[in-house]
């Protein structure tokens, strides 16, 4: 049976006219197909529209997050201490590698001697604790600040590094990055520079809270 859609009679599946108003039951037919076609059409788009909020919604998080990790990192090597220089440190068509040394602790404190530091350029050693053993890493830019890190490119999990020209080059994935800044240069870990830690200087010393140390957790 055929429902007109002005009157709501039933009329016979054969009747092109409403028996009690006489609508066309055919265009009745063609308009229900033609909302039911758009109606359809209409949902689909608002899918793909809905897909290309959320998609452009997660990529802005994840710029925000880069953003964020790359100011946070800025700040954390600005924030080292720098020592003057009697000599200019150039590292212009350079390579050096790390020079392994002894941890001590004093304290509380985590001791490096400056001035190994400014002799060896760039130094490595592990921090034992009762959990694990952390790799440390400190070196000299060219401008005379002490920067002090964990000694760990995480993606990688590489533990060494070494200095080219003005940058610190992880020795596993070669990723590079700015000696002063820490910004990704080139290469696979970009966002994950060794995690800079604090670190003070007193009496010819480069200190580092212990307890910093042992409560660091890689990032990835």
């Amino acid at each position: 049976m055929k429902t007109c859609v002005k009157c709501q009679t039933r009329n016979q599946e054969s009747s092109n006219f409403c028996k009690k108003c006489g609508f066309s039951l055919s265009n009745s037919s063609f308009e229900d197909k033609k909302e039911k076609v758009l109606g359809e059409k209409k949902k689909g788009f608002s899918w793909v529209v809905a897909c290309l909020v959320i998609a452009a919604v997660a990529l802005a998080g994840v710029a925000y997050w880069i953003i964020q990790d790359k100011k946070e990192t800025n700040q954390k090597v600005s924030s080292q201490p720098k020592v003057k220089v009697s000599e200019r440190v150039d590292y212009a068509g350079q390579t050096v590698r790390m020079t392994d040394i002894q941890a001590k602790v004093e304290k509380g404190k985590i001791s490096i001697p400056v001035e190994t530091v400014m002799e060896k350029k760039i130094i490595r050693l592990e921090y034992e604790s009762k959990d694990a053993v952390i790799p440390l890493a400190a070196y000299v830019t060219q401008s005379g600040k002490l920067v002090t890190a964990v000694s760990m490119c995480e993606p990688c999990r590489s533990t060494r590094f070494h200095i080219k020209d003005r940058t610190l080059v992880c020795n596993a994935c070669s990723t590079e990055w700015n000696l002063e800044t820490l910004q990704g240069i080139s290469g696979g870990c970009l966002n994950y520079p060794p995690d800079v830690i604090p670190s003070t200087v007193e009496n010819g010393k480069i200190l580092i809270d212990e307890k910093t140390v042992q409560q660091w957790k890689p990032r990835v």
